[in-house]
């Protein structure tokens, strides 16, 4: 007899759309469950993370009450984990063990029993994860049999559950195959049922088939609707099994651990799945390794003895990829820090629920799917952050302090009112990189930077999904271009996008240039480390530079704005003929580029020309003394003023990523230079200016 333990995982992020929670409801989720419901002899496992449980039970109570039945008949097993999906490895051991717990009571709560085993959020897995899990009072979870085999496993050994621990803690954990995550939906059943009868001659230790991956292959990825549903895969699929039940037997993982033995011990390393030790890796490397998978590919059988040797990065990596996922990362970790200080009560049960919100792994990260390159996912975990900690901190006082928050061995400054929150770093050019509106929970400074990719090659030989025979296409292996014309928009940054980015720009420095990052600066100021000089009030900022002095301070004005004074003086090669002192904003509003948001300039001579102007608009005006950014769906508006008049270069940011359909473009921020000719004295230039900032609710 060979056993069939299949587990299906169902996910939506924190933030994501509603509209998107309905489209997979209707294409993946509900026809599913449905579907499975009239075949009461193939059990399973099923795990719904918790926001999205949370909208199912709020507004689909039909698939509730149906799951609800199959559980009780013993057909269906809930899976627990993270409530809001987070990397368990990554965030504090309270918050771990809070996650899984609240889940496990949820679970509990609807369906009437408390789950034995937990999904692992993406599968990233570090040794000491055994204790967490058996704090949090449950037994088993399921990774990849890529875990197993880069601790020396071969895949022949895998046909069921290993025990393994951290300092006595002991958990069994299963071995996803890597075979049946291609072979489920995307051949032909017949292929499928070939393979697993297979197994009885291929398995040396072992008699299970072991199946765990995402829910949303069934109807949501591009093309899987029609050939799963319309086209008759999954019923198909679910007639090869009940005709196949006299040598097949399908279980859900807490029943085959009643039945079976576990095949012996395991110490898996740090780890995800495979793919994710490519997208993990910096840019280059990742389209070297990408290269090296496939020739490998190429050499058929004995590939398996070079593969199983191959791992690529660790998901941690992605801090050091991109800063913008690691000050993320670590300003959840500040919140983290507050909520766990303050004292029970109404304030630390809400900051706790936002900072499990927060804690949702998708915009941590960037692969296949869009992650860190979707604004809305990030905005939702920043307006988690600043209300966990509006929960725990009523404080209408000013503060200032300095912390090294992002954990580079620097400190940044923190300058905290009763509306705004400001965050700067003296490391990177005393910019500006994340300012926040707490009345209404919104960073403006989520911005994104255009980086470099190892997938962007491909980019230039997009093609469309056609199939390959029968089947359908996995997302791994499409080139799609959602748009033409995607690769003129492969420019690419240097540094975070943030805000008070110093420059020295020569008259060579076209608009162009600048929008493309094709130029150099005269002298570069944006990211030398500055000193710091605190005060009551403010912080003092300052560079000696080759050719350039510059300061600015920051200045506390009252609870919602902040004022930026700038001195400096340029000599030497630096005074050439044209030189203009240049300061870089990089700005997003929540609803992005939408009709909801617009610039407005000032003075009156601009507004009769330019009234108002997408954020997504481009060009330079001259004269400008203020802009105001507003979102009139969110209520919030922005507004910078400049004691001197400036020419304002303004465009959006756009980045070009994957996601599951394909290469799209997506609005990041927007960049506002304010540009100034220094004045003439004698051997030097020098430019005195005063910046006001002040966030504000729009009515």
């Amino acid at each position: 007899m060979t056993y069939l333990a299949l587990c299906i995982h169902n996910h939506q992020p924190v933030g994501n759309f509603d509209f998107v929670l309905e489209e997979a409801y209707r294409k993946s989720y509900w026809p599913f469950l449905r579907a499975l419901s009239g075949h009461p002899s193939i059990k399973l496992t099923l795990h719904n993370s918790g926001f999205l449980l949370d909208w199912l039970i709020e507004r689909k109570p039909e698939y509730v009450e149906l799951l609800k039945a199959m559980v009780e008949r013993g057909q269906v097993e809930i899976m627990g984990g993270g409530y809001y999906e987070p990397v368990l490895a990554v965030i504090p051991e309270q918050d771990r063990i809070g996650q899984i717990r609240r889940m496990s009571e949820r679970i509990h709560d609807v369906f009437g029993a408390a789950p034995s085993g937990i999904w692992l959020a993406e599968r990233v897995w570090e040794p000491t994860m055994p204790t967490t899990i058996r704090k949090a009072g449950v037994e088993y979870l399921l990774v990849d049999d890529f875990h197993f085999i880069k601790s020396g496993l071969s895949r022949d050994l895998l046909g069921g559950y290993y025990v393994t621990e951290d300092q006595g803690n002991m958990v069994r954990v299963f071995p996803g195959s890597e075979r049946l995550r291609y072979l489920i939906p995307f051949k032909p059943a017949d292929e499928l049922t070939a393979h697993l009868k297979s197994l009885g001659f291929f398995l040396k230790r072992g008699n299970c088939a072991i199946y765990g991956d995402d829910g949303e292959k069934f109807g949501v990825w591009p093309g899987t609707d029609k050939w799963v549903f319309d086209d008759g895969w999954l019923e198909s699929f679910f007639a090869k099994i009940e005709s196949s039940l006299d040598w097949l037997q399908p279980v859900t993982f807490a029943e085959y651990i009643s039945l079976e033995e576990p095949l012996g011990r395991v110490y898996l390393p740090t780890t995800s799945y495979m793919e994710m030790g490519e997208w993990s890796l910096p840019a280059d490397t990742a389209r070297s390794y990408a290269e090296l998978i496939e020739e490998l590919k190429r050499c058929g059988d004995d590939a398996q003895r070079v593969f199983r040797f191959l791992q690529g990065g660790q998901w941690r990596n992605f801090f050091a990829k991109y800063p913008e996922s690691n000050w993320l990362h670590k300003r959840m970790l500040l919140a983290s820090k507050a909520v766990d200080a303050a004292r029970a009560g109404a304030g630390k049960t809400e900051g706790t629920n936002h900072l499990y919100k927060a804690q949702s792994n998708d915009p941590y990260w960037h692969g296949v799917f869009g992650g860190l390159y979707l604004p809305h996912l990030r905005t939702s975990a920043y307006e988690n952050i600043i209300k966990a900690e509006n929960a725990v901190d009523d404080s209408a006082a000013t503060s200032i302090s300095v912390e090294d928050v992002d954990a580079d061995g620097h400190d940044e400054v923190m300058i905290r009112t009763r509306d705004i929150n400001l965050f700067i770093s003296p490391r990177n050019g005393g910019t500006l990189v994340e300012m926040d509106f707490k009345p209404s929970a919104v960073n403006f400074s989520n911005t994104l930077s255009r980086w470099l990719e190892g997938y962007h090659h491909k980019l230039t030989r997009a093609a469309g999904g056609a199939h390959d025979g029968g089947g359908s296409k996995s997302i791994h292996d499409m080139l799609i271009a959602k748009e033409a014309g995607l690769e003129a928009l492969l420019k690419f940054d240097a540094l975070r996008r943030s805000s008070f980015v110093d420059r020295l720009l020569d008259a060579r420095t076209s608009f162009d240039d600048f929008s493309a990052n094709a130029y150099k600066d005269s002298v570069s100021l944006a990211d030398l480390n500055y000193s710091v000089t605190l005060d009551d009030k403010g912080v003092t900022l300052a560079r000696q530079g080759q050719d350039a002095y510059v300061q600015k301070r920051f200045g506390v004005l009252d609870d919602n704005s902040f004022t930026v004074d700038y001195s400096a003086v340029i000599g030497g090669k630096a005074r050439a003929a044209g030189i203009r002192f240049c300061v870089e904003f990089n700005l997003i509003l929540p609803c992005c580029d939408g009709p909801a948001c617009w610039y407005e300039f000032s003075p009156a001579a601009l507004a009769e020309t330019e009234a108002s102007a997408a954020l997504n608009g481009k060009g330079a005006l001259s004269g400008l003394n203020r802009v105001d950014l507003i979102d009139a769906f969110t209520g919030v508006m922005l507004t910078i003023e400049s004691r001197v008049p400036a020419t304002l270069w303004r465009f959006p940011v756009y980045t070009v990523s994957l996601s599951e359909s394909g290469f799209e473009k997506i609005y990041q921020g927007s960049c506002l230079a304010f540009l100034f000719d220094p004045a003439s004295n004698g051997e030097v230039l020098e430019f005195n200016n005063s910046f006001k900032v002040t966030a504000r609710k729009y009515v």
